[in-house]
């Protein structure tokens, strides 16, 4: 019995006394160059335009913060040489006479100062006048007396509203916001009056 016991003992020890055999995992190691990193081309427009925007938001923000302390009206201030926010509809009848003997077409916009959307508008609208030198942009505010006339007139219950006008004709009336498609209106209008500004200066040439 006492023999069997030392046996068993002895046996128990020499396990113990032999190491395991260890399994060895492999590991990848994948080292990231930089120079080798190319981005996908979408991904640098989508920045590219992330980054225009915030910067346009900014470029807004600064504005309106200064048209704050100069105390002037959210369509007031800094605009394009070829916007004008017409105070009579005199004014209004001339620059539009003035525009069309010159073959240039205006882009009306009716706009009130308490509209939500015409105000969201009004920084899109400075950037496409910016961008279509060859068109005249007219604004004109409901909310004047002198100009509430020229509302009725033309029968404008909705803003903001626009009218396309060439030749002292009235070519198309649409509304437009920032909803992507009311601005694609908008810029189809300006790049069919582009169209005919260029036509009309080959046929004169």
């Amino acid at each position: 019995m006492k023999s069997t016991t030392i046996a068993s003992n002895s046996r128990r020890a020499l396990c113990h006394s032999q190491p395991r055999a260890r399994q060895t995992r492999t590991i990848r190691c994948c080292v990231f160059h930089p120079e080798s990193y190319s981005p996908h081309p979408d991904a640098i427009k989508r920045r590219q335009e992330a980054e225009a925007a915030r910067r346009q938001r900014e470029r807004e923000r600064s504005e309106a913060q200064m048209k704050q302390a100069m105390g002037l009206k959210w369509w007031e201030g800094s605009l394009p040489p070829n916007m004008v926010a017409v105070a009579t509809p005199r004014e209004l009848d001339m620059l539009s006479r003035q525009a069309s003997a010159s073959g240039r077409t205006v882009l009306i916009n009716f706009f009130q100062d308490d509209c939500y959307a015409c105000r969201a508008l009004h920084g899109k609208l400075k950037k496409l006048a910016m961008d279509h030198p060859e068109v005249l942009f007219l604004k004109v505010n409901g909310s004047t007396d002198a100009l509430r006339p020229v509302f009725e007139e033309n029968e404008v219950t909705k803003v903001p509203y626009f009218h396309c006008v060439r030749d002292g004709r009235v070519l198309s009336r649409f509304s437009a916001s920032l909803n992507p498609e009311k601005l694609a209106l908008l810029r189809n209008e300006l790049l069919a009056a582009g169209r005919a500004r260029q036509a009309s200066v080959i046929s004169t040439a």
